[in-house]
């Protein structure tokens, strides 16, 4: 069985500084298949499916799956006469990948670059709730919180509207003023503050530190 090597930490910093994160550490083909294998683990994807959605040619798809299968990371089970393939949660590094593939190629990603169009006027936005504690499922949404200023929720729903798309996920945005947002943290048992003890993706700015 092929073994997965494990990064030192300083020795993945020192790999992608000054590069882009993604592509320092997977290739093109690694990056459009993790998104959608690791990206959405809770989802299995039979092989004319993933090309559609990945783009890559048969012979590239089919020798990533057959690498991935082969470590341990997917599972790949026949189901009639069609074979579907899904991020292996008995992994030894399951989280470890689920949760580097989203925040270099997954959720976070594609909701950051959604949400620049509403800056400078967004101060700080972040993913809480299932997605972040990685307890979600296919039918999950993802829950976002922004702080800023003038922020119409019209507006940051349309903004939105793409990554929804993208993702296959419905999105609830909860929106703040920064007065506002300052206002119920001082609420010991506010929803913001519940909202902070727990888990979060930050997607600009500071989740803690918004105005």
């Amino acid at each position: 069985m092929a073994t997965v090597e494990i990064v030192p930490i300083n020795s993945l910093l020192m790999l992608v500084f000054g590069m882009n994160l993604s592509a320092a550490i997977f290739t093109d083909s690694q990056s459009r298949l993790y998104s959608w294998l690791f990206g959405q683990p809770e989802r299995a994807y039979h092989l004319n499916e993933l090309r559609r959605l990945t783009g890559l040619g048969s012979a590239s798809l089919q020798r990533e799956l057959k690498r991935l299968a082969t470590a341990g990371l997917v599972d790949a089970q026949a189901v009639g006469n069609l074979r579907r393939f899904q991020a292996n949660p008995q992994s030894p590094v399951y989280a470890e990948l689920v949760a580097l593939t989203r925040k270099t190629l997954g959720t976070v990603p594609v909701l950051r670059e959604a949400l620049q169009p509403l800056q400078p006027n967004l101060l700080s936005a972040w993913v809480y709730g299932s997605v972040a504690k990685q307890t979600d499922t296919a039918r999950s949404d993802i829950d976002v919180m922004l702080v800023g200023n003038d922020l119409l929720l019209g507006q940051v729903l349309a903004a939105l509207e793409p990554a929804e798309a993208q993702l296959g996920r419905k999105i609830n945005p909860n929106c703040y003023s920064p007065q506002e947002f300052e206002r119920r943290r001082t609420e010991p048992d506010s929803f913001i503050n519940r909202v902070l003890s727990q888990p979060t993706l930050s997607l600009i700015g500071d989740v803690h530190e918004p105005a």
